[in-house]
């Protein structure tokens, strides 16, 4: 970016993870010219310079700082959640098993996984765990 040119962002978040970063990057856009526009629900731009602008910048950032902190605690205790529910991790089993491997069988490892809309690696899984049981 050149001095004059003016950054958009939807939210100070997207400019870093804390918020000394974001007043870093901003005051170091401020040194070489270049103007930023927060979008969103409510507008701010360093074009006009002053304590209102400093001050929305400031709170701006702080909840956009508070976000990401409530984010990583709410993925930190997901796990945890989950496991005292009785839910498992990741996508149903749903496939075939033994239809698959009997297409094995006839078919090649591409065309069996074409076949059942499955990925080759799940394909080499299935045959890895039939070998194993």
């Amino acid at each position: 970016m050149r001095s004059g040119d003016v950054l958009y962002v939807a939210s100070l978040d997207r400019l870093g993870r804390t918020m000394h970063k974001v007043l870093a990057l901003v005051a170091e856009f401020r040194e070489e010219g270049i103007h930023l526009v927060n979008g969103g629900a409510m507008t701010i731009g360093t074009r006009v310079v002053g304590p209102a602008t400093e001050m929305a910048l400031l709170m701006l950032g702080t909840f956009a700082e508070m976000e990401l902190i409530f984010q990583r605690e709410r993925r930190a205790s997901a796990p945890a959640s989950r496991e005292t529910s009785g839910k498992s991790w990741g996508r149903p089993r749903e496939i075939d098993r033994a239809a698959v491997l009997a297409d094995l069988e006839e078919l090649s490892v591409m065309k069996v996984a074409a076949k059942h809309g499955i990925g080759r690696a799940t394909v080499f899984r299935i045959k890895a765990e039939a070998k194993e049981a």
